[in-house]
């Protein structure tokens, strides 16, 4: 009895060997080489998987420093994660190397620059970056840059350029049609426009010194 019970227990050690041993054998097999993570990085990228991309990004710079390539993609992830302290570290760090690429494909690192910058009321900052993005975006991208840029301004009490831009965004909404979605917008757009004009528009009247110089009086409107 207590032979088959000692031939039961060994059988029984034997199997659990077996099982871990496969188990051990299977995850070698499956072992990822950094060049497989970079790949599944990218596809995730491709695919707007952005968070698990960011993941591998991270692991990968940790051990090799990204180029900037990566690294924009890296801060296009920080920003679709809502970091956008890190996105902005990222883009700030790459936006001169950007100019290599695909308009389009600067024009989506800058927007998400800008747009990063914006959220953290960086508007000085993000001014300059959505001007970047106006020289390369598609047309009809156009009235959203415009858009900010009018805020950024707005916020910034500029009240010259934020009627300029708010009226430009205008402009390009209308060219391009304007969706159920944007008609709030285009409504806060004309009341800025005005709001942004009252504040600058002024008549001057030119009179003559007491020393025959000319003299320039400004008078609100």
């Amino acid at each position: 009895m207590r032979q088959k019970q000692y031939l039961f227990i060994l059988l029984m050690v034997f199997d659990i060997s077996i099982a871990f041993g496969n188990q051990i054998k299977s995850q070698q097999s499956v072992q990822l080489s950094d060049a497989d993570r970079l790949n599944i990085a990218l596809e995730y990228f491709q695919s707007e998987k952005y968070h698990e991309a960011l993941l591998l990004f991270q692991y990968l710079d940790q051990k090799y420093l990204l180029n900037s390539r990566y690294r924009a993609y890296m801060g296009l992830c920080y920003y679709h994660d809502w970091k956008y302290k890190e996105a902005c570290q990222e883009l700030d760090s790459v936006m001169t190397d950007l100019k290599v690429l695909a308009p389009h494909e600067q024009a989506v690192y800058y927007y998400s620059n800008a747009e990063s910058h914006f959220y953290l009321k960086q508007y000085s900052e993000a001014i300059p970056c959505y001007e970047r993005m106006l020289n390369v975006c598609y047309l009809n991208e156009k009235a959203d840059a415009f858009y900010r840029l009018g805020l950024c301004y707005l916020f910034n009490q500029d009240w010259i350029n934020a009627h300029e831009y708010l009226t430009s965004s205008l402009a390009y909404y209308q060219q391009f049609g304007i969706n159920k979605e944007f008609r709030p917008r285009i409504s806060q757009i004309k009341n800025m426009i005005k709001g942004s004009k009252n504040h600058f528009t002024t008549k001057a009247d030119t009179i003559v010194g007491p020393d025959n110089s000319l003299v320039i009086v400004i008078k609100e409107m």
